[in-house]
């Protein structure tokens, strides 16, 4: 209980840093013509219980266990849908500093209330450039809608 409640205080946290950003980027977003589909809307939480995300019209905040089990992890920044399967993106708050600028393409599935998301396809560093070819080729994540 008390981890399920840090993990809400810190989603709930970082979406209030991103919610002033979220006038510009979502005019960026229709004025590109590509408009979020509200299928992936929502709030997601992993089939093995230690990742947590939420998706909602152009944004993006997730929070992750890191390897001792503790909820700090976090990423959050805006997202564009690119076509029926990749999605792109963009970290603009981390808890690891050298993360913020990055652009992830990513393949996702959705099956009902299934999402399912093949990682790397495409990773822009914005010091470093392309490191897609560092990092794994097989990691894929699985997520169920979080319901009430």
């Amino acid at each position: 209980m008390k981890k399920t409640i840090s993990l809400l205080l810190i989603a709930s946290f970082y979406l209030g840093i991103i919610s002033t950003n979220a006038q510009n980027a979502s005019s960026e977003t229709k004025k590109n013509g590509k408009n979020a589909s509200s299928s992936i809307y929502g709030a997601w939480q992993s089939v093995d219980h230690k990742r947590f995300m939420i998706m909602n019209d152009g944004f993006f905040s997730n929070v992750t266990e890191d390897s001792t089990g503790i909820w700090r992890d976090v990423h959050a920044g805006s997202y564009t849908i690119d076509n029926a399967n990749t999605i792109t993106l963009k970290i603009l708050y981390s808890s690891f500093p050298s993360h913020v600028g990055r652009l992830h393409t990513v393949e996702y599935e959705m099956s009902g209330d299934t999402l399912t998301m093949k990682w790397y396809k495409k990773l822009i560093d914005a010091k470093d450039g392309d490191i897609t070819a560092q990092m794994p080729t097989d990691k894929q994540t699985q997520y169920v809608r979080a319901k009430k």
